[in-house]
């Protein structure tokens, strides 16, 4: 074997395609001594007409990953208009929880199923939309965003890789405002199997999630339960006692699942909120009062308030609005 050989085999090594064809031009090179010199330079030509063709339809020769792109928007399974995804933060410190969202544009409605090994330990729905509170910008939307940037030419391939032992191509789409998100595509099935955020500057931005469904379904799938029991009403106080805009999530407090949000909702100009949970679809040992906290955060504010619900026969018994008095109140 020459150095060229080696060099071709190391180019090669991952587009089982072109290295057929390279192999099978060796191979006629070996035997050219048993064809007729016509045969021989037409079987060489064939070779070489083959490979152009790949190398022009390879994804990483075609303005950006054009092959790669088109595979990766044909592995979508569309069935409805409603975005579903199932994630997990990828991070050792993160906990070991699945969160199976449903988003409706249209509506603005956000259903999120989160589980522990399978087990359901909250199922919320509210009204949500992208805004100053949201933990991951760019995130609520990725599932629509993706797929119109694979539509419209907007994605780009930016590399390959691995990740978790899985072979990748690394696309990248770009929010408005400078946020970037990074997708690992799996090389054989074109799917995304990870989200990573990125700032401005291409630096990681934090976060980064592993994907473990990717779809659209109907709004009959994805189930939005507007009328689940009220949890808790309240209000939201800043700056001098002045009602405040704010993002309101409810947790069960002292529990394994503490960090799971059982429900969530924000609060608008007004400082008002209602906070929505089927005590069915959570992880309840008895009927007696529960205790629950709020983590609420303002535009320049965060607070944690205490409060205790019990539920009987599947609705929460009545309790007295909260008041969240945040900073200086």
């Amino acid at each position: 074997m020459s150095m060229r050989d080696r060099e071709v085999l190391e180019l090669l090594r991952d587009e089982p395609e072109l290295l057929a064809i390279a192999d099978a031009v060796a191979e006629t090179e070996r035997s050219s001594d048993l064809l007729s010199p016509v045969r021989w330079l037409a079987a060489v030509a064939l070779a070489a007409v083959a490979l152009f063709a790949l190398v022009l339809a390879a994804p990483w020769d075609r303005g950006g990953g054009g092959g790669v792109l088109d595979r990766a928007l044909a592995a979508i399974d569309t069935q409805g208009p409603v975005t579903h995804l199932t994630t997990r933060l990828d991070s050792p410190a993160a906990e070991p929880l699945t969160a199976e969202s449903f988003y409706a544009p249209r509506t603005r409605l956000l259903r999120v199923v989160t589980r522990d090994d399978g087990r359901v330990v909250s199922d919320f729905t509210t009204k949500a939309t992208e805004d100053q509170f949201t933990t991951f910008p760019g995130l609520l939307d990725t599932v629509a965003f993706y797929r119109t940037a694979l539509a419209n030419g907007q994605a780009k391939v930016v590399g390959k890789g691995d990740w978790h032992g899985r072979p990748v191509y690394w696309v990248e789409l770009e929010k408005g405002g400078g946020f970037q998100l990074r997708i690992g595509l799996d090389r054989s099935t074109y799917r995304p199997i990870v989200f990573r955020g990125l700032n401005p500057d291409g630096t990681p931005a934090g976060f980064q999630l592993a994907v473990l469904g990717f779809d659209y379904v109907s709004p009959g799938y994805a189930a939005f339960d507007v009328d689940a029991p009220v949890l808790v009403r309240g209000q939201v106080l800043g700056a001098d006692c002045r009602p405040t805009k704010a993002r309101v999530e409810a947790f069960l407090s002292g529990n394994t699942y503490s960090k799971a949000a059982i429900a969530s909702a924000r609060a608008g100009a007004d400082g008002r909120f209602t906070l929505r949970a089927d005590p069915a679809k959570l992880p309840l040992q008895n009927p007696t009062p529960l205790s629950f906290r709020l983590n609420v955060q303002s535009a320049n504010a965060f607070a944690f308030h205490p409060f205790t619900r019990a539920a009987t026969n599947g609705r929460w018994a009545p309790g007295p609005p909260v008041r969240v008095k945040l900073g200086d109140c």
